[in-house]
């Protein structure tokens, strides 16, 4: 039998994939409480690998909750404690009110594409 609550909140799924420029840190389904400790390690674990920079793309994230912006706010220091350039993508309305009310946009550049965040780190923007 299936709980209702699991079917309608999708798992999170990390997906990581170096680029030239960067490591990609791509999240999708909620990102909250039970699931943020996931992205946190994965970007993390991405961060010792001593990329040129960090993306983290939020584009599929259907739900961002305070758990999740912690981790952001995480990252943003500990990129830049190593002074790496870091970028957030999304075009999902709920994770840009989010990033504005906790002014979190003002901390970090987020692009709606991870074309647009990968021209940004090469200077393009």
């Amino acid at each position: 039998m299936v709980d209702e609550a699991e079917e309608r909140t999708p798992p999170l799924t990390v997906r990581v994939r170096t680029l030239p420029e960067a490591v990609v840190v791509a999240a999708a389904g909620d990102l909250d409480l039970g699931s943020a400790p996931m992205l946190r390690t994965r970007a993390r674990d991405a961060l010792d690998g001593r990329p040129g920079a960090l993306i983290v793309d939020l584009g599929g994230i259907t739900f961002c909750g305070s758990a999740g912006l912690q981790v952001l706010a995480e990252l943003i220091a500990e990129t830049e404690a190593a002074a790496l350039p870091f970028a957030v993508v999304t075009e999902r309305r709920a994770v840009l009110r989010a990033l504005e009310l906790t002014r979190l946009d003002a901390a970090l550049a987020v692009h709606p594409t991870v074309s647009g965040a990968r021209e940004w780190i090469r200077g393009g923007s």
